[in-house]
């Protein structure tokens, strides 16, 4: 065999083991193609459509789509200034968020409020973020947020409460409250104090 022919079989062979290793590594070239991968790999999406994208200190981002069954969550880092890579949240277990009532709203870690409505009517929506004190041993209220909704049904708010709750139980939406163009309640769910 000429040296050219081996040459050119060699560098063949190290581009196909070189895709093959980038392949499996889980790099990706933009964080919606490593948001899909890990939906894929999580059994679930790909997200229909990215409804938000935030950054986190460290320069990852998290990115909110939406599927045909809820809301799906998941954090994606730089990797090699090219590539990016998902990532674990900060305790690993928000990826899908199932819708069970036409309102629903859920907090991420980073404690943004997302969530759908699937009400037509509705045009806002109002939160209530409660956290457990061990002392008093009940859910106390923190903070009221209300949000617009979006065409699509989603609406989100940011909550500017620290990242660490008072308490290893953190906070819990436990109030959500649909209203309407003219301020009638649409619906409600959960306890309000």
């Amino acid at each position: 065999m000429k040296r050219g022919k081996q040459i050119v079989i060699f560098l063949l062979v190290l581009l196909f083991c070189g895709g093959y290793a980038f392949w499996r590594s889980g790099l990706h070239l933009s964080p919606e193609a490593a948001m899909a991968a890990e939906e894929q790999g999580l059994r679930y999406g790909p997200s229909n459509e990215i409804l938000l994208t935030y950054e986190k200190e460290n320069g990852s981002q998290v990115l909110v789509g939406r599927w045909e069954k809820g809301l799906s969550v998941v954090g994606v880092e730089p990797k090699w200034g090219i590539f990016w890579k998902s990532t674990d949240l900060i305790n690993g277990n928000m990826h899908c968020l199932l819708m069970e009532e036409p309102v629903e709203a859920f907090l991420t870690e980073e404690n943004y409020i997302v969530g759908l409505c699937e009400l037509p009517e509705a045009t806002e929506v109002t939160c209530k973020l409660y956290v457990y004190d061990e002392v008093e041993k009940a859910s106390v209220f923190v903070k009221e947020l209300t949000m617009e909704i979006g065409e699509d049904g989603f609406f989100y708010g940011e909550t500017s409460l620290l990242v660490e709750a008072s308490t290893e139980y953190g906070y819990t939406v436990e109030h959500v409250e649909a209203k309407g163009k003219s301020g009638e309640t649409i619906f409600i769910k959960g306890a309000d104090v």
